[in-house]
């Protein structure tokens, strides 16, 4: 609707009419009533007299870590008596909050209307307000008395706003742009269905609507999910006799399991703990528990004797009621199966959890095999994905025929049916201390669980088998439970699992590797093998898992029935069950094996090969063997992240919370995908068409802005945007940087990364390939997943050998990338022209016992016609040479027989790469990172094409993009102003120059704008300046902001009002400008901005009083807000960038 046609904005408002009966819900606190001075006050009295012994039997007792059970008994009794009575006390205050959030508006609204009539009439009117909240009228400024009094009411009418929001999850409320909650808040709000609207019958089959029934049908549903059946005691011992005698923990690990918490453990675990998530049952959140935590040690005192006396098993009885809502994942919403539980555990039970979670973190990765990859530190679930590729990627062209299939196993409610005797004696069995199997069985299967459906609470299931969902503690007890089934299937002599075959590597490119024997002083010549001559292949891959999602490779469909067999003793040991209608059968080669497509067929599975139609979803990756299934899945995610964009468009977001938002919510949803999918044709289109999607959420306006320029940070200008093609290289980083490191034996990854690049280049060390990787790309060119990481090698700075590098290292070069000739010499051979087959050990061999690199001896084999002139031109001691190593090299190996005794002792490799700290990317002009430890955000600034313009722009030449004319502290000011956010965006297209003033438009759009001269004088041409300030028009309406702000003498020409939008700077000393001021600057731009454009548009003339009207309007109560009446320049003094 045109605006002249109303002087009313427009309200759209969405109503969601309810379908389902909505409960009341449970009662919690609100984390709000902490910012409210009156209830602290009430909470911090409460808390004293509770702990004096006044209230509610709160005098202290024995501390639990000295004394026995009835201690312990004492000790939850006082803490459950102490969360009653802060329950009590946050109830008691919100009752009557209503009414004094009434009388208090009412009151402010009140002095308001007098304070109007005061600047009225000219007489000062007084009257007494609440303390808090009282306005000086000292200065007899009635105005400036009722902005104030406008700032306060605002304030209290977001508060409620806040409160109100926060008990209803409503869908709309602005939180501020620069407060990522918010948009994770709304957006899943809006995709998560958490309501059911009915329910099928599982007896009758009928749809129930009522809430009752609905309750009762769900009651029914978990009361026999959480039933268990017997379990087989010979299955568990045959399962758990599979596992390796030495996986267990020592007597050690179980002191520290067990060890009794302290006031510091408990102020850390607080500090971490998350906020705004929902409660347990007692409504009580960390927040709560966080204040109190700073303001009473007597609070911090109890709660560590409450946790000490779990240790024992005496928990309060609040931490066996726990609270389960539903979320819904796919498929029928009326079925519950389709229904995901999650548990809502009470703050203070989830602290204690906590607690045995980061001790059980410290020694699982001893306990859990290196193919679990779930809930573990240090490990990636992108491994699983990365091997996966490798896999289908080497079968498909190398050995096509083989019929081997990877088996994508559903676990049927996996968390839910562990049962409680298979937990206890697995975790006995890894070495856990007794007491702490005892306690952790009696808290989570003594557990009643109250399901809360719509809002209605029903009745109290006992829970006696499952790992409730939510808490901390589940998928590190599930790992434990799920690992003898894995442990089982990896020493099966059944199934052989899956390796890479041999390669056929042409003659030029197989190089004969030497092995390096290590010598270890003991004079017996019984040499052994360094850490690369000495690795093998990894053992054939069986299984992958993260977490119950369980993947397992079967090499021939009679292996079926092995695993079938596996299965079934898992199931009997511990009451798990496969869903064999949702197991997928995936053919590693893509070819359609009829022997497995007909036991698909005959047993219900699903069968996916090169012929179906597109990709099957693996833990979030796509297994893919055509690029039109690649594509079909690209596509899907591309969809998703178009709908999300066109969702967060509706938010009007400026420039600054748009970049956070692609960042956090468009960008993010593809990194897990990218961390694994290798570039290619496919995926680089799909990549501009998300990079597009991206920037037209951003950049909706002409002229644009440059990608490159988004990808900015933020102090230089941009918005700090990732740049996704470089995001997709940068995030395999972590597969090199593994490599840099002592080989770890839970990184199954990094040996398979090896194995690859052994088996298509034939070589033994990978080294060769990080200094060289533009000549081994041709051969690792087949396999997408290598070819990706060669990209990565070849876009970082080249890595040189070391002068710290054993000489060992060198054998495995290629001569024909470290051969140089020497200046006014003739060599024998061109060193290019040799093959990358021949090797530096082609023409030297390894001295075990001297520890040295042998350049002089003569071989049998250097008899080649090829070689022989090589180790001829490099020989010190047969005249001239005429070939030369790089100087790091020539020092490290022995060339003459003067250098043969004299030569220091090298060592062999300990490692898969040599100490490559050296190996650098530079931040700046100053400073770099070793590429071991870089970050992904400190590569991609290195890779941004203005990097050498940013690093460099201090000196000449002058010459600069408009955003660099401004210093990074400038650009931090900027976006560090507390101004209204829809002042950013033209302030920044201001200071990018990407304002579609007249002149622009006439060069790109000459037959639709006519000529250059400013739409609104009619007279000058209109560039940048006079769009801002130039035109005499709007000239004047700075001078009624200025007049209006008081700042005549800091700003009293057009001129200086450019130079402080332009550079932050006043025009006479080049100071930078107080915040404040550039605060109104920028929002007095704002409305220019928006005037401008409504005159323009609706082709109506420029009315001045008009304009300073809608400044009033739009930003009196910033005004007010705001210390300008005496405000002056600042004291930083920054020299200023001319063009």
């Amino acid at each position: 609707m045109p605006s002249r046609w109303t002087d009313h904005s427009l309200l759209t408002v969405e109503m969601l009419p309810a379908t389902a009966s909505i409960g009341p819900g449970s009662w919690r606190f609100n984390p709000t009533l902490l910012d409210d001075k009156e209830f602290v006050a009430l909470l911090n009295a409460t808390v004293s007299l509770f702990f004096s012994g006044a209230v509610g039997g709160g005098s202290k007792g024995v501390n639990t870590s000295q004394g026995g059970s009835g201690d312990s008994e004492s000790t939850v009794a006082r803490w459950e008596s102490f969360k009653l009575l802060l329950k009590c006390c946050a109830q008691k205050y919100t009752r009557s909050m209503k009414a004094r959030f009434k009388n208090k508006v009412f009151t402010l609204q009140l002095e308001r209307i007098r304070a109007l009539s005061t600047s009225v009439s000219g007489v000062e009117t007084r009257n007494a307000i609440d303390q808090t909240d009282r306005v000086s009228t000292a200065t007899g400024d009635a105005e400036q008395q009722v902005r104030q009094l406008e700032v306060l009411i605002e304030n209290q009418i977001q508060k409620e706003t806040s409160q109100n929001m926060l008990r209803s999850a409503t869908r709309w409320l602005e939180q501020g742009e620069r407060s990522n909650k918010y948009f994770y808040r709304s957006i899943k709000v809006r995709e998560s269905q958490q309501t059911i609207q009915s329910l099928k019958c599982s007896t009758t089959g009928d749809i129930l609507v009522e809430a009752a029934a609905i309750n009762r049908e769900a009651q029914g549903f978990y009361q026999r999910l959480y039933t268990p059946d017997a379990v087989d005691a010979e299955a568990i011992d045959t399962l758990l006799g599979n596992v390796p005698t030495d996986v267990r923990l020592s007597s050690l690990d179980g002191d520290m399991l067990m060890e009794l918490p302290t006031r510091d453990v408990l102020l850390s675990l607080l500090t971490h703990a998350p906020k705004s998530k929902s409660p347990g049952l007692d409504g009580l959140p960390f927040e709560l528990y966080q204040y109190l935590a700073g303001v009473s040690t007597d609070f911090l005192d109890l709660l560590v004797d409450v946790l000490g006396a779990a240790f024992s098993g005496v928990f309060p009885p609040s931490w066996q009621q726990t609270r389960m809502v539903l979320l819904f994942k796919k498929g029928d919403p009326q079925l519950l199966v389709n229904w995901r539980p999650l548990s809502l555990i009470n703050s203070d039970a989830k602290l204690f959890t906590k607690l045995i979670a980061n001790r059980m973190n410290k020694v699982l990765p001893k306990l859990i095999n290196p193919y679990q990859t779930g809930f573990l530190p240090h490990r990636l679930i992108s491994d699983n994905g990365w091997l996966n590729q490798l896999l289908l990627s080497h079968l498909r062209v190398v050995a096509p025929d083989l019929p081997q299939v990877a088996v994508l196993l559903d676990q049927e409610k996996a968390y839910d049916r562990v049962h409680p005797e298979y937990l206890c004696r697995v975790l006995l069995r890894f070495g856990f201390p007794g007491e702490l199997v005892s306690c952790l069985s009696s808290l989570f299967f003594g557990t009643k669980i109250s399901m809360s459906i719509n809002g209605w609470l029903g009745a109290p299931v006992p829970q006696l088998r499952g790992l409730r969902q939510g808490d901390p503690l589940s998928p590190l007890l599930f790992n434990l439970a799920f690992e003898p089934l894995l442990r089982s299937l990896l020493a099966c002599p059944g199934l052989s699992g899956v390796t890479l075959s041999p390669v056929n590597i042409p003659r030029k490119w197989k190089p004969s590797p030497v092995e390096v024997r290590v010598d270890h002083g003991t004079g017996s010549r019984n040499w052994t093998l360094d850490f690369v001559s000495g690795s093998v292949a990894p053992p054939p891959v069986k299984i992958l898992s993260y977490a119950d999602d369980l993947e397992v490779f079967l090499s021939s469909p009679e292996e079926w029935c092995v695993l079938l067999s596996v299965l079934d003793l898992y199931g009997r040991a511990s009451n798990a069950k496969v869903n064999i209608s949702k197991t997928v059968l995936v053919s590693l080669s893509g070819v359609s094996h009829s022997a497995w497509v007909a036991l698909a067929d005959s047993t219900g599975l699903q069968w996916h090969d090169a012929h179906s139609r597109g990709a099957v979803r693996y833990l979030g990756y796509p297994l893919y063997h055509t690029e039109s299934q690649l594509q079909d899945y690209l596509d899907g995610v591309l969809v998703k992240v178009q709908r999300h964009s066109n969702l967060l468009k509706q938010r009007n977001l400026s420039i600054r919370g748009a970049g956070l938002v692609a960042n956090s919510l468009l960008l993010s949803k593809v990194y897990h995908l990218l961390r694994v999918v290798p570039g290619g044709a496919t995926t680089a289109s799909w990549l501009k068409s998300l990079t597009t999607v991206v920037r037209e959420y951003l950049v909706s306006f002409r002229p644009g802005v440059a990608w490159s320029t988004l990808c900015l940070p933020r102090k230089f200008g941009g918005v700090g945007l990732v740049d996704i093609a470089d995001q997709s290289l940068a995030l395999h980083l972590v597969y090199l940087q593994r490599l840099l490191r002592p080989p770890s034996p839970n990184d199954f990854v990094s040996s398979w990364l090896v194995y690859a690049f052994q088996v298509y280049t034939g070589h033994k060390s990978i080294l060769p390939w990080f200094c060289f990787p533009g000549l081994y790309q041709s051969r690792v060119s087949s396999v997408p997943v290598l070819k990706h990481l060669g990209k990565l090698l070849l876009r970082l700075p080249k890595l040189v050998p070391s002068s710290g590098w054993s000489a060992s290292w060198f054998l495995d070069l290629p001569l024909c990338s470290v051969l140089s000739t020497v200046p006014s010499v003739r060599p024998p051979r061109d060193p290019l022209s040799l093959d990358p087959r021949f090797l530096v050990s082609d023409v030297s061999f390894w001295q075990p016992d001297l520890g040295i690199v042998d350049g002089v001896t003569s071989h049998l084999a250097w008899s080649s016609r090829v070689l022989r002139p090589v180790f001829l031109a490099l020989n010190r001691d047969r005249g001239p040479v005429s070939l030369v190593f790089p100087p790091v090299m020539d020092s490290k190996i022995v060339l003459s027989q003067a250098d043969y005794f004299a030569m220091p002792r090298s060592d062999g490799a300990t490692s898969w790469m040599p100490d490559c700290t050296h190996w650098t990317v530079s931040n700046s002009s100053r400073s770099a990172a070793p590429v071991a430890r870089l970050s992904l955000g400190a590569l991609r600034r290195y890779w941004h094409p203005a990097k050498g313009t940013i690093t460099s722009r201090m000196g000449p030449p002058l010459k600069l993009p408009a955003h660099l004319l401004l210093f990074p502290a400038l650009w931090r000011l900027f976006w560090s102003l507390e101004m209204p956010a829809k002042a950013f965006t033209p302030w920044w297209r201001l200071l990018h120059d990407r304002v579609p003033h007249r002149s622009w438009c006439h060069k790109i759009m000459p037959t639709k704008v006519l000529s250059p001269a400013c739409a609104l004088c009619g007279f000058a041409t209109e560039d940048l300046y006079h769009f801002v300030v130039g035109c005499h028009i709007k000239s004047f309406f700075w001078q009624d902001v200025v007049s209006l702000l008081s700042l005549q003498e800091l700003l009293p020409s057009a001129s200086s009002i450019w130079l402080a939008l332009t550079t932050f700077c006043s025009g006479s000393d080049l100071l930078v400008i107080d915040e404040d001021v550039l605060i109104a600057l920028g929002a007095a731009y704002s409305t220019l901005w928006k005037y401008h454009w409504r005159c323009v548009i609706d082709e109506e003339p420029w009315i001045a009083s008009a304009a300073i009207n809608m400044v009033r309007q739009d930003h009196g109560t910033l005004f007010s807000s705001l210390s300008l009446a005496s405000v002056q320049a600042g004291t930083l003094a920054l020299p200023i960038i001319t063009v």
